[in-house]
């Protein structure tokens, strides 16, 4: 089927929905428009009063960038080298941190672009699924944050696209490009490399269904997959080096955070329905449905291809869910296939009057609700109004309580730290405290964590041999201000100092609405702190 035949395919539909009018160079036109628009908007919100302060794991990435090394105690060096980029070119402020996540943002539309208009051969469609996917809560809300996310999901889009290449098209020169974006894409997280389980459930399926290859193509794609992983491996070189001299920390801690029973399944579902949006994860699951049965599609192939890929890794991270408590973005790649087999089954229903009305109206929800959460997505305080009427304790479905008050903070903390005269440092209750307090705080100074020396888990603060409490006799005798989350001072730290003094707690707002507190305490003579027996990773 040409190109030509293949956009018409898309384009049987009812005479209120065709859109002939979109041609290759308009959709071109409109993708940058929404693209750069969408960036200089992002850009203006971060620059111009904005309402979030950096996440903690943002601000201990952005300390992690001050001490570039070959990888860190839970992720690999990729997210501090790009952070260090940035800051370089812009200083070391927030928009400098978050201005990667923009470019990977627009970026990784492209790929989607690419790959959609590849696929089916309709840059209509390509057009679509790239305005799609800025109605899902999940891709609006983390839009501007500088996680590790942006550039994983970047990689692990790239990765797909070559492997669409080498398997839908047979180039075979196409795994080394998806092996490079493996390897770096687990420098960013070690999941990436499950990229591979989906690459092989469509080789598999390839080579059992009608669509299968000759015996000697066959291999050559299995050959393809064992360079392709051979590369990526390479990439490990210096994470692993790394882990060698640090007691291999980041394999406990991911032991830690992916193994063990206790998990719940129905709230991980759950946590997915809210992020992609409910309407949206019936149009997802309509998709799949779809890929597997319409046998007769013409593009069949290419649906189950996305499909695979999509799914194996969204299944994994199902199946985990059983054993550990799974962070709600972890699944979050598998959204980057599954999106556009969505629009593409979006596009299927609309070839006929009858398909298109009964799905249209999930369609307009989906589209009502992206547009709605738009604003919320920016500051979720313009809701909270609303919020106090119906909730008794509306502080805690502030989504964005995380993201809060750590501006505020480092303002008290260094009105603090100028009381205590030269020498006084920053102790903080957990990693997240310490690196929003590095941050935030005037001269963005080191600053220290106690929460290992009482029972909560390591971090890459406790690897940095200047950052210890229990071996570090340059600190003796200063005073600090402590950060803590509790309303009492823990023991252990009580007993670090020669005597501890509780100040006023610090409120912090969205709107009107309280949402979290702050509690401080001034310490003084540091004594050292005596190290746990066994660490929680």
């Amino acid at each position: 089927m040409t190109a030509d035949s293949s956009e018409a395919h898309l384009n049987r539909i009812a005479p209120a929905t065709k859109l002939a009018w979109l041609t290759t160079a308009s959709c071109r036109t409109i993708l940058a428009l929404v693209l750069g628009a969408g960036f200089l908007s992002q850009v203006w919100y971060l620059t111009h009063d904005c309402p979030i302060d950096l996440s903690g794991d943002e601000a201990q990435y952005w300390d992690w960038s001050r001490n570039l090394d070959l990888s860190y105690y839970s992720k690999g060096p990729l997210v501090a080298l790009i952070i260090r980029a940035s800051c370089l070119v812009f200083g070391d402020t927030m928009p400098a941190v978050r201005f990667p996540a923009l470019v990977l943002g627009v970026m990784t539309s492209l790929v989607t672009y690419a790959l959609t208009a590849k696929l089916f051969k309709s840059e209509r469609l390509a057009l679509g699924v790239v305005l799609l996917n800025h109605l899902v809560p999940m891709f609006v809300a983390g839009s501007v944050l500088m996680t590790i996310d942006p550039p994983y999901y970047f990689c692990w889009a790239v990765a797909t696209l070559f492997g669409a290449i080498a398997i839908i098209d047979g180039k075979n020169w196409a795994w080394i490009g998806a092996g490079i974006f493996v390897g770096v894409g687990f420098l960013a997280k070690y999941a990436m490399m499950l990229w591979f389980v989906g690459a092989a459930l469509v080789i598999l399926s390839d080579s059992l269904s009608r669509h299968s290859t000759s015996l000697v193509t066959g291999k050559r794609r299995w050959g393809g997959v064992m360079l392709s992983g051979a590369i990526a491996l390479l990439f490990t070189i210096p994470v692993i080096a790394w882990n060698a001299k640090h007691g291999w920390v980041s394999l406990l801690h991911v032991k830690k955070q992916t193994a063990g029973w206790g998990g719940n399944p129905l709230e991980f579902v759950a946590s997915q329905i809210g992020l992609v949006g409910p309407t949206m994860f019936i149009l997802m699951l309509g998709g799949i449905v779809y890929a597997f049965r319409a046998r007769d599609d013409v593009r069949s192939r290419e649906m189950r291809f996305l499909a695979m890929v999509g799914l194996s890794f969204w299944a994994i991270t199902f199946l985990d869910s059983f054993f550990t408590k799974v962070q709600a973005n972890w699944p979050a790649p598998a959204y980057f296939t599954l999106m556009i087999l969505t629009g593409y089954f979006i596009a299927s229903r609309m070839r006929s009057v009858e398909s298109w009305r009964r799905w249209r109206g999930v369609v307009y929800a989906t589209v009502v609700i992206g547009l709605l959460f738009l604003p919320v997505s920016r500051d979720s305080a313009i809701v909270m109004p609303l919020i106090k009427r119906v909730s008794k304790d509306p502080g805690n479905l502030d989504f964005m309580e995380r993201l809060r008050g750590w501006r505020v903070l480092g303002q008290h903390v260094s009105e603090e730290i100028a009381t205590l005269g030269d020498g006084a440092f920053i102790l903080c209750d957990d990693y997240q405290q310490t690196a929003e307090t590095a941050f935030y705080s005037s001269r963005q100074p080191k600053t220290y964590c106690a929460g290992p020396y009482f029972g909560k888990r390591l971090s890459q603060y406790d690897m940095w041999p200047d950052r210890r409490l229990h071996d570090n006799p340059a600190l003796a005798g200063r005073n600090a201000i402590y950060v803590g989350k509790g309303g009492h001072l823990p023991d252990e730290v009580e007993r670090a100092f020669d005597r501890t003094e509780k100040l006023p707690t610090i409120p912090i707002y969205a709107g009107d609405v309280e949402v979290k507190t702050f509690k401080l305490w001034r310490c003084y003579g540091f004594k050292g702190m005596a190290p746990l027996a066994v660490h929680d990773y």
